[in-house]
């Protein structure tokens, strides 16, 4: 009668086929990191009081990191519980040690939710960091098991080879080189375009494969012994809870900073209520508001205007033109302009594809700023200079205000709005190249303002644009007199 190991092993390998040692602790492995890391992205959050004591947030750090080992605790404790594990048959391995060679990549999960959320470099470096610990854990702890299936040749049938045979044998070829590689570029390209959480992923996945090349395997595994990856842990567990005391300091420290200039910046535009500008509801990666200003001009030689056509004029013989070397804000509300923190990029709205990555609308603006007074007197409209090369059907309106900066309360002349007519759905038709237009928009005879020093263009799309910036892009304006 064969033992209940026997017996075991028997129903094993004559039902479906064992699963390898190597996919087996590949699942656990992204099942625990994954467990830890949703409970880091849902829970762990900075403190609400902006001067918390050092030891309230050293204790933060410390429930945060043992709680990320829990989290993961549970996830590989229920799926080596639920599945066919390779070392039912032989256990070499035990669940103890298992978990505690991974919980030395856990505990490096709440620092790194914490960075990501503030768009953190460091994010990634986290995520590189907890990945070589996993491996060297890993390699030190995993036994190493000839495939049963691939056996060895034994001694008498290698001496029945010819003399330097082994010289004629070609090499196996290995894939890790072109993961890491690809791994690398991967990341190099992500941290370029400011994808700092993202970027993590890659990272993790090429310092995990190139330590677990460079780490030697020992030669026999004492699976009865948890002292030594308990102590490695236990030293591991206290420099992850320091790096994440830190990162709080940090984080209090940029968030604050942040609520005072966006409660300086709510004061300065006249926001009576005082809410804070900058919050605002975005995705995982990108940016909270964007502000594009035009590419750089070459410098041109302009001669003098006469001075009959000075701004300050009661009658004004010609026409003004202003070229536009404004911005273009790119924003969602509840915000009313771009925050401190918005992403500063050269470029036009033809040429840009910027839209949102949530559930929020995109706000659109064009300011322009003047460096002397105009008069509005002298002028009866404004003529508005276009190209328009969006090829998304549905209307756009164009508003224009008129803004007097140095009065108390900037006091605002609006001078109503205008629709496009290339983008009307009667006259709608596919652009290959930018289509030019001109709108007008007449100024009062009495205004409640006498003069401006700021236009602005409120981009007034319907719902067909709601989670993409219009490609229409200002080329000047011009002040017809009267």
């Amino acid at each position: 009668m064969a033992s209940p190991t026997q017996a075991r092993a028997f129903a094993l390998v004559a039902g479906e086929r064992p699963i390898s040692i190597r996919a087996f602790a590949g699942r656990m492995i992204l099942a625990g990191l994954a467990n830890a890391a949703i409970a880091a992205l849902l829970f762990f959050r900075l403190p609400a009081s902006q001067e918390p004591s050092l030891h309230s947030l050293f204790l933060r750090a410390l429930v945060f990191v043992v709680a990320a080992a829990l989290a993961g605790l549970a996830a590989i404790g229920y799926y080596w519980r639920h599945s066919t594990s390779p070392f039912a048959i032989d256990p070499r391995l035990s669940f103890r040690r298992f978990a505690l060679v991974n919980a030395e990549a856990w505990v490096w999960v709440p620092a790194f939710a914490l960075l990501s959320r503030q768009d953190s470099l460091f994010s990634a470096a986290l995520s590189a960091l907890s990945a070589a610990l996993l491996a060297i854990g890993l390699r030190r702890t995993l036994p190493q098991i000839s495939d049963d299936r691939n056996p060895q040749p034994s001694a008498p049938a290698f001496e029945e080879h010819e003399i330097f045979s082994a010289t004629l044998e070609t090499p196996r070829r290995e894939a890790h080189g072109y993961v890491i590689a690809f791994a690398l570029y991967l990341t190099g390209y992500l941290l370029v375009e400011h994808f700092y959480f993202i970027a993590g992923i890659p990272l993790a996945l090429s310092s995990f494969t190139v330590v677990w090349k460079l780490t030697l395997a020992p030669a026999t595994v004492n699976a009865g012994s948890s002292v030594r990856p308990a102590l490695r842990l236990a030293s591991v567990a206290a420099a992850a809870v320091l790096v994440t005391f830190l990162v709080l300091l940090i984080g209090i420290g940029h968030r604050n900073r942040l609520q005072a200039a966006s409660a300086a910046l709510a004061r300065a535009s006249g926001n009576p209520t005082g809410r804070n500008p900058q919050k605002s509801v975005y995705g995982i990666s990108g940016y909270e508001s964007i502000v594009l200003w035009p590419p750089p001009e070459k410098k041109q030689i302009v001669a003098p205007q006469p001075a009959e056509i000075s701004p300050f004029a009661t009658r004004a013989a010609k026409p003004i033109v202003i070229r536009f070397d404004g911005a273009y804000w790119y924003f969602q509300p509840p915000d009313k302009r771009p925050g401190p923190r918005a992403h500063q990029a050269h470029g036009t709205p033809i040429a840009a594809n910027i839209g949102t990555n949530n559930d929020f609308p995109l706000t659109m603006e064009a300011v322009q700023s003047l460096s002397a007074p105009i008069r509005l007197a002298p002028y009866r409209e404004i003529a508005l200079s276009i190209e328009n090369w969006d090829n998304m059907r549905g209307s756009i309106v164009l508003a224009v205000l008129l803004t007097d900066t140095a009065l108390p309360g900037k006091l605002t002349l609006p001078l109503g709005g205008q629709p496009i007519l290339s983008t009307q759905p009667a006259q709608f038709s596919f652009k290959s190249a930018p289509t030019r237009e001109v709108l007008r928009f007449p100024i009062p005879a009495r205004a409640t303002i006498g003069k401006f020093n700021q236009i602005t263009v409120l981009f007034l799309p319907d719902a067909a644009h709601f989670a993409v910036g219009p490609k229409v892009a200002i080329q000047q304006f011009a002040l017809i007199p009267r």
